[in-house]
């Protein structure tokens, strides 16, 4: 319950700052008393790493995003009812209700981040250092404005929450309208932009930049297909304000290795460490089995494309357990991998870029054509010509499969599927039947009894 995390809040910020690679190492905490806790510029900067902290977690980018993202769409198959009560099979079959374990962790976890975010802000004026006063903010207000955006795609209808808030303020909370949460966003990344720099030092990279916002405000326009916006919001990331900082791994077999995190098409991603105990990827289930990816996802790869090579498995340890290329990082004293989870990549900025252009206005041999192209033929594929597109719609079609071949694995399938209205016919090809309904999930059940204003999710109120 969100008036639960509110309560641990004080006593987690206190106790504890999980490190999240070299950037997030574990710094001496201030004594554990909520009236003195805030009181410089190093117990706000604790408070932000332990914003960074939770996206590690299982329950957000460390398991549950992948499950709630990849298995609920036609991307992974989950074969085992039995598995962790069905909390996963049913989220992959649509019948998880409002008392799914990882519906609620999300819900939950989400809010108990912007919470975190919430008190570096409100206490934000102990910053002596004016340059890491804004930087601070900045950083609170992207990683809050993700949160959000993650919130208001799987739930719809959510709370705005702008400050720390009392036990009485939590249960008494509305679930604002979708268009208001939207324009909340908005407004948080907007002050990113102006407060985060544009680079970090390589021991602090990973931490939120202002070309990191830029694009998740590009994507955050893309889902609401305001596409002028979306495409003046890239330019500018192309613009010489940004020269040298981004573009595409020349070689896409490349991109995930653990000893290249810090190329430069990796825009945001969350940090895993596969060498420190708890601070790496576990073995997530989809990952050792090739066989639950979707069939016309593995065969949609021609010969030529290296991205096909990286959903093949490899043993990775004495027992020869399988696990997708991607993932080939095991270190066999923490039984993890080191694998960084990709939340922004540069491929996806040229990708909506052309979708972008697109929908303003189709060329089939534009711009658009160029900016779709320049991901595919990094990846050793054979270019579309203009021909091949010869409509808005097949053009509109070529760059969502693309996003697909792209980005298994990545947590956007899903969320494409629903911005482009698409996801009932997709999931039809796979056996599924779903109606618009399903593109949200339901509210936790723990949060609909706790809140009298909250009203659940159409579909949800019998599950």
């Amino acid at each position: 319950m969100m008036n639960k995390y509110i309560i641990i809040l004080i006593t987690a910020l206190c106790m504890t700052a999980v490190s999240c690679d070299d950037f997030l190492d574990e710094r001496p905490q201030s004594e554990a008393s909520t009236g003195n806790f805030y009181r410089n510029d190093a117990d706000i900067e604790n408070v932000i790493m332990s914003c960074y902290a939770n996206l590690q977690k299982s329950q957000l980018y460390g398991n549950f995003m992948i499950t709630m993202t990849e298995t609920r769409s036609d991307n992974l198959e989950d074969q085992n009812p039995g598995g962790n009560a069905g909390r996963d099979y049913n989220i992959d079959k649509f019948t998880a209700g409002a008392d799914n374990a990882a519906v609620t962790a999300m819900w939950q976890y989400s809010f108990h981040t912007i919470m975190r975010c919430n008190a570096a802000l409100d206490n934000i004026n102990v910053c002596t250092n004016q340059a890491l006063k804004t930087q601070y903010e900045g950083e609170a207000r992207f990683l809050r404005a993700l949160m959000n955006f993650n919130l208001v795609r799987f739930y719809g209808a959510v709370p705005i929450v702008k400050k720390q808030l009392t036990i009485a303020e939590s249960v008494n909370s509305v679930r604002e309208d979708v268009d208001k949460v939207y324009q909340f966003i908005i407004d948080d990344l907007g002050v990113a932009i102006n407060n985060l720099p544009k680079q970090y030092s390589d021991k602090e990279r990973g931490r939120a930049t202002s070309g990191a916002a830029l694009g998740l405000l590009a994507k955050v326009y893309l889902t609401r297909q305001a596409w002028n916006d979306c495409k003046t919001t890239i330019e500018r990331l192309f613009s010489a304000e940004y020269a040298g900082i981004y573009g595409l791994e020349p070689n896409v077999l490349d991109l995930f290795k653990t000893d290249n995190k810090l190329n430069p098409e990796m825009m945001f991603v969350v940090h895993y460490s596969k060498t420190i105990v708890g601070e790496g990827h576990g073995f997530d289930q989809y990952f050792h089995n090739a066989s639950l990816l979707d069939i016309a996802l593995r065969s949609g790869y021609g010969d030529s494309d290296n991205r096909k090579s990286l959903l093949e498995t490899v043993a990775i340890d004495k027992n020869n357990t399988p696990f997708l290329k991607f993932y080939d990082t095991f270190d066999p004293t923490t039984k993890n991998v080191g694998y960084d989870q990709p939340v922004l990549r540069y491929a996806d900025v040229l990708l909506m870029y052309a979708e972008a252009l697109n929908e303003i206005s189709y060329s089939g041999d534009g711009d658009a054509l160029k900016y779709l192209n320049m991901v595919r033929e990094r990846s050793g594929a054979s270019a579309y010509k203009a021909s091949d597109l010869a409509s808005q719609d097949k053009f509109r079609d070529a760059v969502l499969w693309e996003r697909r071949l792209e980005f298994p694995l990545e947590c956007h399938r899903w969320f494409d599927l629903i911005r482009t209205n698409t996801a009932e016919a997709a999931m039809q090809k796979v056996g599924i039947t779903i109606t618009k309904n399903d593109y949200l999930y339901p509210v936790p059940k723990t949060e609909v009894d706790l809140c009298p204003n909250f009203v659940q999710n159409p579909g949800y109120e019998d599950k």
